[in-house]
Formats: C-alpha cells, structure tokens, sequence
C-alpha cells in the first residue's frame, strides 16, 4: 500500500515537471508582412496608403485592414498561412500574393 502511493505522488510529480518545460512558444504560428515603398512610387509625405490583406483562397473578404501615410514601412504580424495584399495608394492599385512563414519576415517592394 505504501508502495502504490509513494509511485502514485512520484508519478503526478513527473507529470507536473513535464508539463512546465513546455514553451508556449512553440505553439505560435505567426510570421510578419513587411511592405516597402520604393523611390519609383510616386508616393509623397501625405500620400495616404491602404492595405488590405485577404486569404488566398477567400478573396471577396478582407481580414486585416492598415492604413498608414507617406512612404514609412508598414509591418504586419500574421498566421502562417498563403495571403493576398491589395495596396491603394494615390489612386494605384497593386495586388500580390505571399507567404507567411514562421519567424520569418516577407519583405514587399512596391
């Protein structure tokens, strides 16, 4: 008997210490969309942007909005996962298609 309780409680307390050398980092999926402005756009200091960014596979529906002003890099965090960008800018229109990958980031020049 006191056998199967000295296992049991050592059993338990193996599990607990397992169970705290888990990372919840591991668990995050995540990546960054860092969009660029290069010196050809014909983008100035009060130049509103627009960027949209939508599933690849779901192009009628948006799921992150961002806007931002002049030519200052933009820097989105995003689930892994296949995207398309729609970048409005000065009446322009630029739509591509990217990647996400974990802890990475995806640099577009536009």
């Amino acid at each position: 008997m006191k056998k199967s309780i000295i296992t049991s409680i050592l059993f338990i307390g193996l599990i607990l210490f397992g169970s705290s050398c888990i990372n919840d980092d591991n668990f995050i999926q995540e990546g960054v969309l860092k969009v660029t402005f290069s010196d050809a756009a014909n983008i100035t200091n009060d130049t509103k942007i627009v960027i949209d960014v939508m599933d690849i596979s779901d192009r009628e529906h948006v799921i992150l909005t961002k806007e931002s002003v002049g030519k200052r890099p933009v820097e989105i965090t995003l689930n892994t996962g296949n995207y398309l960008v729609r970048v409005m800018a000065d009446g322009h229109t630029t739509l591509r298609a990217f990647q996400i990958q974990k802890d990475k980031i995806y640099e577009m020049l536009i």
